[in-house]
């Protein structure tokens, strides 16, 4: 055989192991008229992948599988649902990245609510979700959902708040109605002892909420395994009575429990009729939580339940009733289990507990403020309980009972967050300990009660709450043992905890440590964090900043790898400084364009809200460094948000700062900004940052700036993308150095809204995106102009936002449409690698791929993607058609 021989034959094994990689990727291109007619699948080359931390927001929501101690799910506040198959460690997003938009409810159920699963098929489960009256069902074992209206139908618009199958048999199964596992809705105060539902902000104020918001009290059965149902509501039950809970008895599966807030109900026949325990040992039949224990052996049943703690005035002073109860006879009876829980007046009067007592406890359960609840009742009483909002009993030991004090969303107060018994309610301690308190000023009164003090939670990327308050100002809504008992998931606030060891001790887990001693963190899948902007300059090949609510600035490391193999690291940028580090939301940082290791940023809301921070060594300390407004001109700063954008610096004049601020943006930022609010539109500062002013002169509408920028090809000079109506147009516009007045920029004819720009400075090429939800295709979309030629639409579709082009290969595209809130077909990411020719969907892995906050491309590597989310954080890809091998730690990016 020649060489030349030799040559060809490899040539055309080469041609064809090419052509196999592309078929095994191959994917037909955007057909746009078919956009909103059909779904369109993503391409297979590009997989978005979650990283960075879990914790913001709230996770409110736990739940194990039936059978599997494996499997769990989590819904979290801000929009997500994830599984877990290996106890917590990664996470998948259960919901559809190629669905449409969110608010259609068809990518899944959008903070997963009371999944239940056969105990024969464990592939087989329904559940509802928390904000909206629908049902899904899975077949894999929860990984995917469908929306089942044909279901939620039978139901007659009722929210289903328990389900329940027979242990011993799937076709079996019951439902019942309500919002009581809601903590961050449905409250009990002395007005609506039997539950409110609203928000936690009017619920305190006279006339918040409401008690009947459409909502009956219902219980219906399957038996054809959830695809029919039937009514066997308890004839004479409450109208608005909120189902609990449903039990199914193992045992005898004709034995069914459903304990309310209007009392406890049991049937013998499966639900033909039913008795109402009343009378038999609770205080107030007021049933908010209940857990059963099923002994297999002896087949004895134990049930558990919290009677609403109802605060009775005494005078000047106070008295309760209600709180744990214990039944050993399937409900007939039941006796109080409080035993030493209630906190004693000495450990009452300690500050941080008695400011909870009075703050969270009785002026929200009165609905009355704080002060008034002071002067009604300046004694404090000989003891107090806890308001308790959750009990769980392990599956393997009847006797180990946790119980919930929830004094961030419900009313009640600090003072151990977390109550256990190991002995069926004989003595409680608190079985998590967090805060300054325990093993200082409080320590010998927690001790003469038996209860350990020494701090017993490792945090992760949270490790400033362990000395920050007396006790921890956080504190959880949900707790869940798995189905063997071996392991616990708690939610603490934003985070959740872990223990393997029935409490003993707890872990952080919504992220591993990516090299011991260092605080470079690979989060577990989970994440509720709401993204900001992605930063990146060109000087800097190694480094980009991810801002975020609730976390300042995170920065990718290179270790990420050390935790699995796609893992991308990232490390916190605390601020004002490690040491004293505060909770704050940073919506936009720029680098300075002369000094690469100067940071400046702005805030969105909490610590240094309004105010311009200023980093010399590359983020690891913070001062402040100017004043754009003060929040308190508006109102009270802690329920404020006023998203700031595109923090830029005319690298022509340092000391020309600019940033926007609009009403509403197009980007899902998390909040708008009060309506008093004055300082709309784009603001300028001739000082370096420290003094801001308005500068709108010649902007049709202050409130709509979408997005503000360099002139790239003229010095000095800014655009601003403004959104806009058929009656309201809005446009692009150029402030010329030197200039306060804008002046419009002509755009393609009939283009009334414009959301986003990009200069391409390799092919001289300059980006446009915008149009309207309901407008036409040749009015929206992505164009773009080169110098003095016309425009030319290169994403044909009436609505996009994002525009992204690659520093490194200007054939690659990346462009973004939101959902904004409707049922959009096709919503998500879409990419291009010739220019805009043919497009690809590419939101494979991205659950909130239709509430993007930013996108970008790496500016040093051609193939790499980044996404910031309304709340699912952060994500990066690598696009397989670009770079068919590596992972995200072998590309020498990190």
């Amino acid at each position: 055989m020649t060489m030349t021989t030799r040559i060809l034959i490899g040539l055309i094994v080469l041609a064809l192991a090419i052509g196999n990689s592309i078929t095994a990727l191959a994917q037909s291109p955007v057909d746009f008229s078919k956009m909103d007619k059909e779904r369109i699948p993503s391409d297979p080359a590009v997989q978005w992948y979650q990283f960075g931390p879990g914790g913001a927001g709230n996770n409110y929501h736990i739940y194990w599988h039936s059978t599997d101690p494996n499997t769990a799910f989590l819904g979290p506040n801000m929009g997500n649902s994830y599984r877990t198959t290996d106890r917590g460690w990664t996470y998948d997003g259960i919901m559809d990245p190629d669905g449409p938009g969110y608010k259609s409810w068809n990518r899944g159920p959008v903070e997963i609510y009371s999944p239940e699963f056969s105990h024969q098929d464990e592939n087989f489960g329904i559940c509802a979700m928390e904000n909206a009256n629908y049902v899904y069902t899975t077949v894999n074992k929860g990984l995917n959902w469908k929306r089942r209206d044909d279901i939620s139908a039978q139901f007659k618009d009722q929210h289903i708040n328990t389900f329940e199958v027979d242990p011993t048999n799937d076709n079996i199964w019951y439902a019942g109605t309500g919002h009581v596992r809601d903590a961050n809705h449905m409250f009990f105060n002395h007005k609506a002892p039997h539950g409110i539902f609203g928000s936690q902000r009017k619920v305190p104020l006279p006339g918040g909420g409401t008690v009947d918001f459409g909502h009956r009290g219902k219980i219906f059965k399957s038996i054809d395994k959830g695809e029919t149902w039937k009514e066997i509501t308890p004839k004479g039950i409450e109208p608005l009575a909120q189902i609990t809970k449903i039990f199914v008895h193992p045992g005898n599966p004709k034995v069914i429990f459903a304990p309310s807030t209007y009392g406890f109900y049991k049937s013998k026949d499966g639900g033909k009729s039913w008795k109402l325990l009343a009378g038999t040992g609770l205080d107030n039949d007021i049933i908010r939580s209940a857990d059963m224990h099923y002994d297999k052996r002896t087949g004895k049943v134990t049930l558990y339940a919290i009677d609403l703690v109802k605060y009775i005035p005494n005078g000047k002073s106070m008295s309760y009733n209600g709180g744990i109860y214990k039944s050993t006879d399937e409900g007939e009876s039941w006796v109080n289990i409080n035993a030493n829980m209630p906190i004693k007046k000495d450990l009452l009067s300690s500050f941080f507990i008695k400011k909870g007592y009075y703050k969270y406890g009785l002026a929200k359960y009165f609905q009355i403020h704080e002060k008034e609840a002071m002067s009604l009742y300046p004694e404090l009483p000989d003891e107090m309980l806890h308001s308790i909002s959750v009990v769980r009993v392990n599956p393997s030991n009847p006797d180990h009972v946790m119980l919930v004090n929830n004094y961030k969303s419900q009313f009640t107060f600090p003072g151990g967050m977390l109550w256990r018994t190991d002995n069926g309610g004989k003595s409680w301690y608190v079985t998590l300990r967090n805060g300054k308190a325990w093993e200082g000023k409080d320590k010998a009164l927690w001790e003469a009660r038996n209860n350990p003090t020494a701090h017993n939670v490792s945090w992760v990327s949270q490790t400033e709450w362990e000395n920050r308050d007396e006790y921890d100002r956080k504190a959880g809504a949900s707790i869940e043992f798995n189905s063997d008992g071996s392991t616990i998931m708690y939610q603490v606030a934003k985070v959740v905890c872990i223990s393997n060891d029935n409490g003993d001790t707890w872990l952080e887990n919504d992220e591993q440590v990516a090299t011991k001693g260092t605080e470079n963190w690979v989060g577990s899948g989970n994440s509720n964090l709401p993204g900001n902007e992605i930063v990146q300059d060109l000087r800097l090949k190694k480094t980009i900043y991810f801002c975020s609510g609730e976390n300042t600035i995170w920065t990718n490391t290179n270790d990420g790898g050390n935790i699995r193999s796609n893992g991308l690291a990232v490390r916190k940028l605390h601020s004002p400084n490690k040491e004293k580090p505060m909770e704050c939301s940073v919506s936009s940082v720029i680098v300075d364009p002369e000094d690469d290791k100067t940071l400046y940023c702005v805030h969105n809301r909490q610590a240094f809200f309004g105010k311009v921070m200023k980093s010399t060594d590359a983020g690891e300390t913070w001062a402040q460094h100017g004043v754009i407004f003060d929040p308190k001109k508006y109102g009270n700063p802690v329920g404020l948000i006023v998203p700031q954008q595109n923090l830029t610096i005319d690298p022509n004049n340092p000391n020309r700062f600019y940033i926007s601020i609009p009403d509403k943006s197009v980007n899902d930022v998390t909040g708008r900004p009060p309506k008093s609010f004055d300082m709309h539109g784009v603001l300028r500062s001739m000082d370096g940052g420290k003094t801001w002013k308005n500068i709108n002169d010649g902007l049709p509408n202050k409130k709509a700036v979408q997005k503000i920028g360099l002139d790239d090809q003229n010095k000095g000079a800014m655009y601003a993308a403004i959104s806009g109506t058929n009656s309201k147009p809005g446009g692009l516009f150029q402030l010329k150095d030197g200039s306060d007045t804008w002046e419009k920029v002509n755009i393609p004819k009939g283009m009334v809204s414009v959301h986003d720009f990009y200069y391409s400075e390799s092919d001289n090429r300059f980006y446009i995106s915008g149009g309207t939800m309901k407008g036409k295709i040749q009015h929206g979309g992505v164009w773009y102009k080169e110098g003095t030629k016309d425009w030319q639409q290169v994403f044909p579709y009436q609505f996009t936002n994002n525009i992204r082009v690659s520093k490194t290969n200007p054939n690659v595209l990346l462009v973004s449409i939101p959902s904004k809130g409707t049922d959009m077909l096709n919503p998500g990411i879409y990419r291009s690698l010739d220019k805009g020719i043919t497009w690809y969907k590419i939101n494979s892995g991205n659950i909130q791929s239709d509430r993007l906050n930013d996108l970008d491309i790496n500016y040093h590597k051609d193939g790499v993607y980044y996404s910031s989310t309304y709340g699912a954080g952060y994500y990066y890809a690598i696009d397989r058609k670009i770079i068919p091998e590596g992972d995200i730690n072998s590309l020498g990016i990190n």
